[in-house]
């Protein structure tokens, strides 16, 4: 791998990082109802999911996905029915009470999942990588090196937003408010995903 790649692969990386999805979402969510400090494990949490997304993509599907293309479709169908599951549980949790304590546990098992489901993985594998990232083992440690050289300061970001939000730094909005909105952004990635599979079917 050439220093140029890994350059290519760190902005190009962040490009697409930047845009709001499923796993910044949770991130930003998470930043709103527990901080910086009790989120930052997500982070990490995030950097696991997309190196179990961007290997199987780049070192599996990518290859079965020339003989059976319906797996890409049944994957980009996973992903969006997960979604709809937790925006359906975000927006229960903003209806059952302002006074409910959430709990911090269950957040890195629906990080995790939403991001391996994440079809950004798929982007990153086919399109960002080189196809000399997955040649072995010395070309993917230095390119997966420069992803998350570009993930941790945007992950970073998002849970931060979420926390000057709280801190009412962007004006108040109350944690129901917040909830809500987080709800109806996790339903419209759902939909969209799924319109994209029919279109595609």
């Amino acid at each position: 791998m050439q220093m140029d790649d890994l350059y290519k692969i760190a902005l190009f990386s962040s490009l697409i990082l930047i845009v709001p999805g499923p796993s910044n979402t949770l991130l930003l969510a998470s930043g709103f109802k527990f901080g910086v400090l009790r989120s930052l494990p997500l982070v990490l949490i995030e950097m696991l999911g997309y190196t179990v997304s961007i290997c199987t993509w780049g070192w599996g599907l990518v290859l079965l996905s020339q003989d059976h293309p319906w797996l890409i479709h049944l994957i980009k169908l996973a992903c969006a029915c997960y979604i709809a599951a937790l925006a359906l549980k975000t927006w229960k949790t903003s209806t059952s009470g302002t006074h409910q304590v959430e709990r911090f546990d269950s957040w890195p098992r629906h990080l995790l999942i939403a991001t391996v489901l994440n079809p950004k993985g798929l982007i990153f594998a086919s399109v960002i990588f080189p196809a000399a990232s997955f040649a072995s083992l010395g070309s993917f440690v230095p390119s997966l090196s420069a992803f998350f050289l570009a993930l941790a300061p945007i992950a970073l970001l998002w849970v931060s937003l979420g926390a000057g939000i709280r801190a009412q730094y962007l004006g108040r909005v109350s944690g129901p408010l917040f909830s809500r909105g987080t709800a109806i952004v996790l339903a419209l990635f759902s939909a969209t995903l799924t319109y994209t599979v029919v279109r595609a079917v």
